[in-house]
């Protein structure tokens, strides 16, 4: 059980995966379009792009699926106003998107790069143009002080915590999606988002026992 006093915000955690996510697409697109032109410089690299895009579909896949089943349900009684049908029809735009990724992930971590990589490369830019204008308004409706006004800390960290763990059911794999979402963080919205996950995930799987699977991605991601 969660002491009171650190029960999790859910309009913090919206906006820490929202950060996460925004990085991802950042870097996909910035180092992306650079090895389109100059090609990767090693297979390691390679390997560790290739897995960041995978990472990177996964999580954007699942928060959207969470938000969808979760999130909007709990909350249209409670902030009717909410443009729900709009957000919903921006994820399965995204969604669409993530769909050819996917596809191509092969691809990225094979020879045969070049045509898979321009293709997700314009896809994510696509994503960019919707998803921007989108969690600016989701932020908005789903504010602290709005959601705060509607419900309990206690009723926010219920679907905090369901919205974390139906995330990692649906995104995967955990070696590669979790070290994704921390190091795609600064040092303070990481430390909050790891009091999200089991100790042992934070403590022992990913800097020990994972490491060695997502180490390729460390050029692309946070210190």
């Amino acid at each position: 059980m969660i002491p009171k006093n650190n029960l999790p915000i859910l309009a913090q955690d919206l906006v820490r995966i929202h950060r996460a996510i925004t990085r991802g697409l950042t870097v996909a697109v910035t180092e992306g379009t650079r090895f389109f032109r100059e090609g990767f410089p090693d297979p390691n690299i390679q390997q560790g792009f290739a897995d960041y895009i995978q990472s990177l579909a996964a999580v954007l896949g699942a928060h959207h699926l969470s938000e969808d089943e979760i999130l909007f349900p709990a909350l249209k009684e409670k902030l009717p106003e909410a443009p729900y049908m709009r957000l919903s029809d921006d994820h399965q735009f995204i969604e669409t998107s993530l769909d050819i990724v996917r596809k191509l992930i092969g691809d990225l971590k094979s020879g045969s790069h070049k045509v898979g990589l321009g293709i997700v490369i314009e896809g994510f830019k696509r994503d960019t143009t919707i998803w921007t204008p989108h969690i600016r308004m989701e932020e908005a409706y789903f504010s602290q002080d709005a959601i705060a006004s509607v419900m309990t800390p206690e009723e926010q960290a219920q679907i905090t915590i369901s919205m974390a763990t139906h995330s990692r059911e649906q995104a995967g794999p955990p070696y590669l999606v979790l070290p994704f979402v921390l190091f795609n963080l600064s040092l303070v919205d990481r430390a909050a988002m790891a009091q999200t996950l089991p100790k042992e995930v934070t403590e022992e799987f990913i800097p020990k026992i994972w490491k060695e699977n997502w180490a390729p991605m460390k050029p692309f991601l946070l210190e």
